[in-house]
């Protein structure tokens, strides 16, 4: 039988994990780009790296939160493309799947209100992560394209 993923396990996973990533995109930059100690091009490829090393985390984790909500695993395949991503990812946090047995197995225990919250809680941290990761990371190159050194 496969497994099922609800809808707070989803959004905590997916939010720690961006939280994690975003630190090391600014560390990345703030403490190996900046200095000097890699180039441009490395920095683009640490960031790239890491953007995959997510993706691989991302696809059995939707899969999974596809099952739940009855829908076979092949259809993760529609979140290559980053307009249904917008989308379909939010849908796939906060939808609730049938809480009786589906084609993929029995439905795990429901998320209890301290998940639900440290989940929530969780989203809006990585929200804000993700914008300073993205706000460091473009300043970043724009400072190294420039031969702009903070001091």
């Amino acid at each position: 039988m496969q497994r099922r993923i609800g809808a707070g396990t989803y959004l905590l996973a997916m939010s720690l994990s961006i939280i994690v990533w975003s630190v090391s995109v600014i560390l990345l930059c703030e403490k190996l780009a900046l200095p000097g100690l890699i180039s441009p091009t490395q920095l683009n490829r640490g960031v790239s790296l890491m953007g995959a090393a997510l993706a691989m985390l991302f696809y059995p984790l939707s899969a999974s939160r596809l099952r739940d909500l009855n829908f076979p695993a092949w259809t993760i395949w529609t979140l290559s493309f980053p307009l249904i991503t917008i989308i379909i990812l939010p849908l796939l946090c906060f939808l609730s799947g049938p809480r009786w047995e589906n084609d993929y197995g029995q439905q795990g225990p429901k998320s209890g209100l301290l998940k639900t919250l440290l989940a929530l809680a969780a989203c809006g941290i990585a929200i804000c992560s993700l914008y300073s990761a993205l706000s460091n990371y473009y300043g970043t190159r724009y400072l190294l394209a420039h031969s702009i050194r903070p001091s």
